[in-house]
């Protein structure tokens, strides 16, 4: 039996955690002063700190972004390989 993964429900996956990670960074930021935002500043360019809805935003569609890669740097090889490996079998 072929397991095969969908790009589109592995990249929302990703897209959801990457959001719950985000939203808890910067409110801990926000409410306890972590210095999360220092972690998130290089992987995101445009997001900014102080906070500003702008660089909300922005970190948000370098998510998206990030998610999309992500999700192909994972399915689309490993579809490929699943099927080649039991086309030989």
């Amino acid at each position: 039996m072929r397991h095969v993964l969908s790009f589109r429900p592995v990249a929302i996956t990703l897209f959801v955690t990457l959001t719950v990670s985000y939203v808890l960074c910067i409110a801990g930021d926000l409410l306890f002063g972590w210095t999360m935002y220092q972690a998130w500043a290089p992987l995101l360019p445009g997001f900014t700190w102080p906070l500003t809805a702008g660089g909300f935003i922005i970190g948000l569609l370098w998510l998206v972004g990030y998610s999309i890669y992500l999700a192909a740097l994972w399915v689309l090889p490993y579809n490929y390989l699943t099927r080649s490996s039991h086309s030989g079998a």
